[in-house]
């Protein structure tokens, strides 16, 4: 049961007036609050209030949303991660791979949190870009976390759908009928929103233990080296995630503490709702309830002594393993060990220094940096056991790594298995009825109802 006080009800109420209130941002007006005005953005305390409000609404201000389970559980079931004990219609629809344009799980949770959180930090870009009462220096840092949070937003809608309307203004007359946009052009606006991010986010203090709920320069720079590798710029994505690695703040902890907000591993994670211990994304589908369980396919994959198979899963009653990266599941306070919304970890960092070394034929530093990850999980090392181990082989064998550390946060499987264009040979050999046009979601229906414009992505 989720802990209730008033703090946390403070922070959605608040998300949910900056939101400007709507079923779907693209078709809806401005209410008459003065927070929807530039007034919000007046000085430095009002606009430092505005930004922390896009952070508190991906908290379930607008009800289940992508950072509190359902991006995970959602993925997860269209990949071959996570299974279910039962399952609804939507996550039946999800499992099978079989959702259409009226499954409620891809439109209002996914698709329409997504462009919520957009239409925030739009509206923050265009206010901020034009207040005189804040300073330069604030603006600046306030820019880059919500042009962070628009890259974000966006990384998984292109991801996960492909085209999408790509909107940047706050006019609801003219997003309401934008079309879908190429996806060249939206990567290069999630590119362009990071590089700003990395070059003006700065803030030393949301680089300390602790204090990783701000998007800062590193957490910008975490999430363009992921960017630029799914881009195939090998040499920039290296860049990046060296960056991080030699910055000395970042090490990968033990396996029971990587979501502690006191861990050296998380890179970026999000607040919980007021003084809660727990994260949302953990009590949803890591909770004592195990309704998500591991694949046989995932639990296939553990190596002999893999202690992420010990770690980071939890027994139910009938001895079936679910997910338990998470461990904290009640509590509030101020004091204790506290859990959070892990989005960033430097786990990952190396796993991508890895690939993209692996890619330009620097076989023998992708080997040291995938080692690293695996000495931590107790198991054998690539060094030891295949030194001439082969480019193609290599790359395959990161992918696998990538499965087994990053199950279960954020679909990392489903959209590496569609980047590196193995959908058909792994999902097809695991999913029964797989068919190639399901590694897109579709087009929500409704958007598209309202949206005269707004085509579909073949095979719905």
């Amino acid at each position: 049961m989720r802990d209730i006080n008033m703090k946390s009800i403070i922070y959605s109420c608040l998300a949910l007036v900056l939101l400007v209130g709507c079923d779907k941002f693209v078709d809806v007006p401005l209410p008459n609050s003065q927070l929807s005005t530039a007034s919000t953005f007046a000085d430095n305390d009002k606009a430092g209030s505005a930004i922390r409000g896009i952070y508190a609404s991906t908290q379930n201000a607008f009800g289940p949303g992508p950072f509190s389970g359902t991006m995970s559980s959602t993925a997860g079931m269209t990949a071959d991660e996570l299974i279910r004990t039962s399952y609804n219609a939507d996550q039946e629809a999800a499992f099978l791979n079989n959702l259409a344009p009226m499954t409620a799980i891809i439109d209002g949770s996914l698709w329409g949190n997504f462009y919520n959180y957009i239409y925030q930090c739009n509206n923050a870009i265009v206010n901020l870009e034009k207040s005189a009462g804040v300073t330069p220096e604030r603006k600046v840092m306030l820019l880059s976390e919500s042009k962070f949070l628009r890259a974000l937003s966006y990384f998984y809608l292109v991801n996960l759908y492909g085209k999408v309307p790509l909107l940047t203004g706050t006019d609801y007359k003219i997003n309401a009928l934008i079309p879908e946009t190429d996806t060249a052009a939206i990567w290069q606006l999630i590119e362009s929103d990071l590089r700003y991010a990395v070059a003006n986010g700065g803030s030393v203090a949301y680089t300390k233990t602790g204090t990783r709920n701000r998007a800062g320069s590193n957490a910008a720079t975490a999430l363009l080296a992921r960017v630029l590798l799914y881009r195939k710029n090998w040499a920039e994505a290296e860049i990046m995630s060296t960056t991080l690695i030699n910055s000395g703040l970042y090490k990968l902890d033990t396996l029971g503490g990587i979501m502690l907000t006191t861990s050296a591993e998380p890179i970026f994670y999000l607040n919980n709702a007021g003084t809660n211990l727990y994260a949302l994304e953990g009590t949803s589908i890591h909770g004592t309830a195990l309704q998500y369980r591991l694949s046989p396919t995932l639990l296939a994959s553990f190596e002999a002594g893999d202690q992420r198979l010990v770690k980071w899963t939890r027994p139910s009653a009938d001895g079936k393993l679910g997910l338990g990266k998470y461990k904290i599941m009640t509590g509030s306070g101020t004091s204790g060990k506290e859990e959070a919304t892990v989005l960033l970890r430097i786990a990952e960092q190396y796993l991508i220094r890895a690939e993209a070394r692996a890619k330009r034929d620097n076989l023998p530093g992708a080997i040291a940096d995938l080692d690293e990850v695996r000495k931590r999980a107790g198991i054998s090392l690539i060094a030891n056991t295949l030194p001439n181990i082969t480019q193609t082989a290599l790359v395959d064998t990161i992918l696998h790594e990538r499965y087994v550390e990053l199950f279960g946060e954020f679909g990392h499987r489903w959209l590496d298995v569609k980047r590196m264009g193995k959908a058909d040979q792994i999902f097809g050999a695991n999913k029964p009825g797989w068919e190639t046009t399901d590694a897109l979601y579709p087009i929500p229906g409704k958007e598209r109802e309202k949206n005269p414009n707004l085509g579909q992505n073949d095979g719905y």
